[in-house]
């Protein structure tokens, strides 16, 4: 029989890595860009502006891909966990909120690609900054749904509720002021620490995708892994609303 090992929450790492990478490089690059290009007291600069200095760039670039790629890894466990409920998992916004954090990825490496002072950088800057709130606005109704009946849970979802709607209106005014040239780096900078925070407050949801292991058993059987999801997995949350999603990746090494 084949030897289980522990369940890992490769979500929740996943979205740990990715919001510390997103807030390490921000802090980063608003740093070295006030301590060597900027005076940030008078003229709060954007992160596009921050951008377009070399030595900013060689270090914030690569955690920029790094946080992008983490949360898209933990926008899938976030839908795993969601489509295991059935309530949750029938609702059209649970598979809309997927599509919406794969496509902020390709935002993110045109974001970086392109020259910080194009227009096309600007334009995939804002779309990967609507795209990733419109995909926690999108999730929050299935996520509401796979913690139903929880009152500690219920205060968090209200919270949770008033960050995205906020995020929302700052979002849309940051928008509508990016072509003019007019964008308060302030704002900005504040916007993009807020959506990290958001998606960071998502991770008991998130931790209910898990790694399993299976070791191989007697008479030469292969090891393999297995993704498992379901609300039962996610902390503080003691009833399995939901069934369990599964995938298993069949060992080729044997």
């Amino acid at each position: 029989e084949a030897r289980q090992m522990p369940r890992v929450p490769v979500g929740a790492l996943a979205l740990t890595a990715g919001c510390a990478t997103g807030f390490a490089a921000v802090h980063i690059a608003l740093e070295r860009a006030c301590g060597r290009h900027y005076e940030c007291d008078a003229s709060h600069p954007t992160l596009s502006m921050t951008l377009r200095h070399s030595d900013v760039r060689r270090t914030v670039v690569p955690l920029l891909l790094a946080s992008a790629a983490c949360l898209l890894l933990a926008d899938c466990a976030l839908w795993a966990t969601c489509v295991s409920d059935p309530q949750s998992g029938g609702l059209v916004s649970t598979h809309a909120a997927l599509l919406a954090g794969i496509a902020s990825l390709p935002a993110m490496v045109l974001t970086i690609d392109k020259d910080p002072r194009g227009q096309a950088h600007l334009d995939a800057a804002v779309a990967w900054s609507a795209l990733r709130m419109v995909q926690g606005a999108l999730a929050l109704p299935a996520v509401w749904l796979c913690t139903r009946g929880s009152a500690p849970f219920a205060v968090v979802n209200a919270g949770r509720s008033v960050l995205a709607v906020s995020l929302m209106c700052v979002g849309a005014k940051l928008c509508a002021d990016a072509p003019s040239g007019d964008m308060d780096g302030e704002l900005q900078f504040v916007a993009v620490r807020g959506v990290l925070a958001f998606h960071l407050s998502l991770l008991p949801e998130v931790a209910g995708t898990r790694l399993v292991l299976l070791g191989g058993g007697a008479g030469g059987r292969r090891s393999c892994a297995s993704i498992e999801a379901s609300t039962r997995y996610i902390p503080g949350w003691n009833k399995d609303a939901g069934g369990s999603y599964s995938v298993r990746d069949e060992d080729a090494s044997g």
